[in-house]
């Protein structure tokens, strides 16, 4: 009896659905590979079609910055290229000073802005047309005239009040040397003038109006030992100079509200230099109290708001000219005790004491 070996199962059926399994992978792979491709082209399109970076706009306080510096360098330009055609003795160490301030200004303010984008638009600059116009003393003097009022403008509208007080000191320094360029050309000075009458406001923060009746209380007292110890014919017109000092500190102290309070500023007293005994040295003690006015009209100027300087910048620009009367030097920061001011050594006038 023989017995029946069963069938062996075919694996035709599965070798044909392995084998096209098998042939479907690459065609899978092949296809996601393709989609990647065209995402990446794609994403390197969109890259190709950014616009340029453009120039961004400055806002307020970087137009204040900028126009500042702007004219800082303009009064540079202008100064060098009449020192270089300038004969007259008296104008030519005037038109120098001009140049290296505005240069300390300028760089004090931190330079021409320079973003560092590049117009691919834009072609290679022109070669400036050579001029023959010659730049005069007396173009340096307009132009001090008009910065001096753009500055002393913006630093009475800007919101920014530790810019206010670089930009007020800049217009004063600009105001002073119009001054002293127009004196050397005999001419009028078009800057903003030196003002006849101060204002004190009728109500100022103790920590603006203190350090003010202070200064001025200290340039009383100091004018005070002036008239004592300097030349008897000056004698009157110093006591009338120390007693309206003393009256402005009590204005001052009263607009602050701390006039016979515990929070009094001003002293009974105070420090004198050792030796008083020369005219050279009472007019650098007028000479050191103005300049003390001066940074604390300038201090204020950071400290209150916009629309609300002007008194400050007056009291700034008088404490300068008194400072000048008694043989100060060019100052390139007035008021501004941190910046260096390596200006050459006063050269008094012995009869110079308001």
């Amino acid at each position: 009896m023989s017995t029946a070996i069963p069938p062996v199962p075919s694996t035709s059926r599965v070798a044909r659905i392995t084998r096209a399994r098998a042939r479907r992978r690459p065609l899978a792979t092949l296809a996601v590979l393709a989609v990647l491709a065209v995402l990446a082209l794609s994403g390197c399109g969109i890259r190709l079609e950014t616009p340029p970076p453009v120039e961004p706009s400055p806002d307020a306080v970087e137009q204040v910055r900028g126009r500042t510096v702007a004219d800082a360098l303009a009064l540079e330009a202008a100064a060098d290229g009449a020192l270089a055609v300038t004969t007259d003795q008296a104008v030519a160490p005037l038109l120098a000073q001009v140049a290296d301030v505005s240069t300390r200004h300028a760089a004090a303010l931190g330079g021409e802005y320079e973003s560092g984008i590049v117009d691919a638009d834009s072609g290679p600059s022109p070669t400036p047309s050579p001029t023959t116009a010659t730049t005069t003393a007396q173009d340096v003097l307009a132009l001090l005239g008009t910065t001096s009022a753009t500055a002393r403008t913006d630093a009475s509208t800007t919101d920014d009040g530790p810019l206010a007080r670089v930009v007020g000191s800049v217009a004063v320094a600009r105001g002073d040397l119009a001054l002293r360029l127009a004196i050397a050309l005999g001419e009028d000075s078009p800057a903003p003038g030196v003002p006849d009458e101060l204002v004190v406001p009728a109500e100022v923060p103790p920590v603006v109006g203190g350090p003010l009746a202070r200064a001025h209380d200290e340039a009383g007292f100091a004018l005070e030992v002036v008239a004592a110890r300097g030349a008897k014919d000056a004698r009157p017109t110093v006591l009338a100079q120390a007693r309206a000092q003393r009256t402005r500190a009590e204005q001052w102290a009263g607009a602050a509200g701390i006039s016979s309070t515990p929070e009094e500023t001003r002293l009974a007293q105070y420090a004198l230099p050792a030796d008083l005994d020369t005219p050279a040295a009472l007019a650098a003690l007028v000479r050191g109290v103005h300049a003390g006015i001066g940074q604390a009209a300038a201090a204020a100027l950071a400290q209150v708001p916009a629309g609300a300087r002007e008194p400050y910048l007056d009291e700034l620009r008088v404490a300068v000219e008194r400072a000048r009367a008694a043989g100060a030097p060019v100052q390139a920061f007035p008021g501004l005790p941190e910046q260096t001011d390596p200006t050459p050594a006063a050269t008094p006038d012995p009869a110079a004491t308001s």
